[in-house]
């Protein structure tokens, strides 16, 4: 119950921010809304307000923004149809700009709150029982040289190849360190141990740190994420349209509360990266060109952009209607498979 009440919040929080993004950029540049709905199928509760009607419908799988005059004609100049070409342009494309938003928001209170990890040579985590544990390693401990070799503060890779390398070289033999704590410099000698799982000589420590961030810096590396993580996914996409992989990957949403419950089960800092994926990706398929999604709308505006004159707003709904009917039948296979599974 706890895993389908965060999914519901969950689902609710991206739907509302995705068509949050519709709704305010009409009214910014002028289009009047008529409805603003929250969920799919039979309405659960009504709001009339001065100008829009606010639903919350059964379904939690989607929502919608309806604009006066989007799907039939109609004289109100502050119609859908009437606006300018850009205007509608901006109007579709803000619920996606939204989506990229929220996920830069979150990945500034992840860099800000939990950080990132960062591979330097100071000590992570110390395996129990190990050299370096029985030794006297403690995490947080920093090495400055091991043996004769000075590590190299300024790229801290190379420090920890260097380490690596020291400890591959000594083949089980004792390997001196230089350790800064605190203010102290300590030294240790540690004797590596062969690990056969991995083939190597190891003393049982995961060098890194986690860099938290202040909201400035972290603001700027979220930008900077947010677009690989966009590269990335529609590279991904890309591949599965058009070569078919991991197309037996792709889930509904029975599948992606499954994947709530888990991160739910590992702590908010899971939930948060989960948050970010979702978002992201949503923000992309709702941009594919197919009919119904945000995509297509935007791509009947480039023709009408060619053409220099709008498609019928009548066919343009059967159109809309036959890619919703698609959509919904996708859905529902990619459900019973998520059931199955």
């Amino acid at each position: 119950m706890e895993t389908i009440i965060i999914a519901l919040l969950f689902f609710s929080v991206l739907i509302i921010v995705h068509e949050l993004g519709h709704f305010l950029s009409a009214r910014l540049v002028g289009i009047q809304v008529e409805e603003f709905s929250i969920g799919m199928g039979p309405a659960l509760f009504n709001y009339q307000g001065k100008e829009t009607r606010y639903s919350l419908r059964i379904l939690p799988i989607g929502g919608y923004v309806r604009f006066v005059g989007e799907d039939s004609k109609s004289e109100d100049l502050r119609a859908f149809g009437k606006a300018k070409l850009w205007k509608r342009i901006f109007v579709i494309v803000s619920g996606s700009g939204m989506n990229f938003l929220l996920a830069i928001l979150l990945l500034t209170i992840f860099f800000t709150t939990f950080g990132l990890y960062e591979v330097v040579p100071q000590v992570f985590e110390i395996e129990q029982g190990a050299p370096a544990y029985t030794a006297g390693l403690l995490p947080g401990d920093t090495i400055v040289q091991v043996n004769d070799t000075v590590i190299d503060e300024a790229t801290p890779q190379n420090g920890i190849l260097q380490i690596r390398e020291t400890i591959a070289a000594k083949q089980g033999q004792p390997v001196d360190f230089l350790v800064l704590r605190g203010n102290q410099t300590i030294e240790f000698s540690i004797t590596p141990q062969f690990d056969q799982a991995s083939d190597t000589f190891r003393i049982g420590v995961v060098f890194g740190r986690i860099q938290r961030y202040g909201f400035f810096p972290a603001l700027g590396l979220s930008f900077m994420q947010t677009g690989r993580l966009i590269v990335m996914m529609v590279d991904m996409l890309g591949g599965m349209i058009f070569q078919g992989e991991g197309v037996g990957d792709v889930m509904g949403p029975v599948g992606i509360v499954g994947e709530i419950g888990r991160a739910v089960s590992y702590g908010f800092e899971r939930l948060i990266n989960l948050a970010i994926i979702i978002t992201i990706n949503l923000g992309i398929i709702n941009l594919i060109p197919f009919p119904a999604l945000d995509g297509g709308r935007l791509a009947l505006l480039f023709v009408e952009g060619i053409r220099g004159k709008a498609i019928d707003p009548q066919k343009e709904g059967y159109i809309h209607l036959a890619g919703f009917v698609i959509l919904m039948t996708l859905m529902a296979l990619v459900t019973f498979r998520d059931i199955v599974r």
